[in-house]
């Protein structure tokens, strides 16, 4: 029986034998990919943010992907990631104007299958961490879909949003919350955050690698040491 379809009856992710090269490649790590038990003060993580022209998972593009690993407590801001995506953006697009991305520079940027190659090569088996993740990652599946591939994302997710309200828990009772303080310009007042290129890809996913660094020394204290205790 072929790998693949053997992959597909024991419910693994699997890339078909059509898939391109960097899709098998990407599929292949995952299958290796560490283990759940991985000390929080070890692991590895990638902090990714995408820009787009709107809301719309399913109509909406990508405008610009940035990220940066968090490796060992510490974000390794020499090996980060940083792409503006070829689109067509129409005149007096809200979304490009808030990410001060000009129409010309989204004209002129990397074609969206080398971004997504170049992304998975990134990223690879590593726990996705983003602020409001689900939205980011569906947004990169739409990119894969686009590709022809026929799959999505499968590394674990930590939503940072999801993370500080979890921690706030013995603090203050469910009916408490309000989405609104935990939003990441309220996260960035409350932990005292460097603002600096707010709003861009790159600058947004160095912000929420600090408030990862901040929200993991909370979870150690309450006694959270594990990736998988934290990974979705």
């Amino acid at each position: 029986m072929r790998g693949w379809l053997k992959e597909l009856l024991s419910g693994k992710p699997q890339a078909s034998p059509d898939d391109p090269p960097f899709w098998k490649d990407y599929i292949q790590r995952i299958h290796n990919q560490g283990a759940a038990d991985t000390s929080l003060s070890e692991a590895d993580f990638v902090v990714f943010d995408t820009e787009t022209t709107g809301l719309d998972v399913k109509a909406d593009k990508v405008l610009s992907v940035g990220a940066v690993r968090v490796c060992k407590g510490q974000v390794l801001v020499q090996d980060s990631f940083e792409f503006v995506v070829r689109q067509e953006v129409a005149a007096g697009n809200k979304s490009a104007e808030v990410h001060g991305l000009l129409r010309q520079e989204v004209g002129q940027g990397v074609p969206e299958p080398e971004v997504l190659m170049l992304f998975l090569s990134f990223v690879g088996s590593a726990p996705l961490v983003g602020h409001h993740v689900a939205f980011d990652v569906e947004m990169i599946n739409g990119m894969i879909r686009r590709c022809g591939i026929n799959g999505k994302l499968h590394n674990p997710t930590v939503d940072t949003a999801e993370l500080a309200k979890r921690l706030e828990r013995r603090q203050h009772s469910p009916d408490s919350y309000r989405r609104s303080d935990y939003t990441l310009d309220s996260l960035i007042r409350k932990y005292n955050l460097p603002t600096e290129s707010r709003h861009t890809a790159s600058g947004d996913a160095f912000i929420t690698a600090i408030l990862l660094l901040k929200l993991l020394a909370q979870a150690k204290q309450r006694g959270i040491s594990k990736v998988g205790e934290l990974v979705r």
